[in-house]
């Protein structure tokens, strides 16, 4: 039993003091702060990320008010139909005059508001996409943020 042992503490001891001599290059390569460069650049991608954001959110509102103003034609057809005097030119031209506000409406909601939203939205998941790829859960030094904070200058939204 003797030599057993002899080789296993041998064994033993070079793989903690491996274990030792590894951890701290584990470790300081996590706690390392990234660059400021990189800081700069997570910071103006976070910047327009909101920027996307509240484009998006704008341009979703109007889509969703164009919606409304479809389904409110679409009900005050529904109601001026059947009480409408097809012998009455005047009231005729009334429910034509609705019935193409609402077509109008309709080539809006699919038309520009529709693909502007979708344009926006893609723009906004495209940034965000790239935030969370870049910048998500990376260890930045508060002092070195606030420090580039101060100058930073981020080139316009394209």
């Amino acid at each position: 039993m003797a030599p057993t042992i002899r080789l296993v503490a041998p064994a033993i001891a070079l793989a903690w003091g491996l274990a030792a001599a590894l951890a701290p290059a584990v470790t300081s390569a996590q706690v390392l702060p990234p660059e400021p460069a990189e800081i700069a650049a997570c910071l103006c991608l976070q910047q327009s990320v909101s920027a996307f954001g509240a484009e998006m959110n704008t341009k979703n509102q109007g889509l969703e008010t164009v919606k409304r103003q479809l389904a409110d034609f679409d009900a005050q057809l529904a109601r001026d139909r059947s009480t409408i005097n097809v012998n009455n030119p005047d009231a005729v031209a009334r429910y034509k005059a609705l019935l193409e506000q609402r077509d109008a409406a309709y080539r809006q909601s699919i038309g520009p508001a529709y693909s502007d939203a979708m344009q926006a939205t893609a723009r906004y998941n495209q940034r965000v996409g790239e935030y969370n790829t870049r910048c998500a859960n990376r260890p930045f030094n508060s002092a070195i943020v606030a420090q580039v904070q101060a100058t930073l200058a981020c080139p316009p939204l394209q």
